[in-house]
């Protein structure tokens, strides 16, 4: 077993509201002289209210971590989620495919460099590469 502290990632928040700031302007840009002005009435709230979530979401990851690689799960957000699917594992973000064990909610655990240690990075990214995928949970 394996175990860190995870904190907010400041770098996660930045790329997220900017993404959607982009989406935003794009989508303004695009309607603006057009027919479909009048949908932007509608794509503007949407965007908003996905922001937030994402917003919402990006502030949820933080606190314990533990991955127990010799089973395929991992402790975060006060229970055990199995690995669904081997982790995405790039040089500066993980994207880890959860199922909780308490109750089969499926999550999806976005993590990036600046949001633990380089020590811990470096860990976590080994320990995440050493997990065999071959049998299905």
């Amino acid at each position: 077993m394996w175990s860190t502290r995870l904190s907010q990632s400041y770098l996660q928040l930045v790329l997220s509201s900017s993404f959607y700031l982009f989406l935003i302007l794009i989508s303004l840009i695009l309607f603006a002289d057009t027919t479909l002005n009048s949908y932007t009435f509608i794509v503007m709230p949407l965007l908003i209210v996905e922001w937030w979530r994402s917003i919402c979401y990006c502030q949820m990851i933080k606190g314990e971590l533990a991955i127990f690689h010799h089973i395929r799960q991992i402790y975060w957000y006060n229970q055990r989620w199995y690995l669904v699917r081997k982790p995405l594992i790039f040089r500066y973000v993980v994207i880890l495919n959860l199922r909780s064990r308490r109750n089969s909610q499926r999550r999806t655990l976005f993590l990036m460099f600046d949001s633990i240690s380089p020590d811990d990075w470096r860990t976590l990214r080994y320990y995440l590469y050493q997990i065999e995928f071959n049998s299905m949970v």
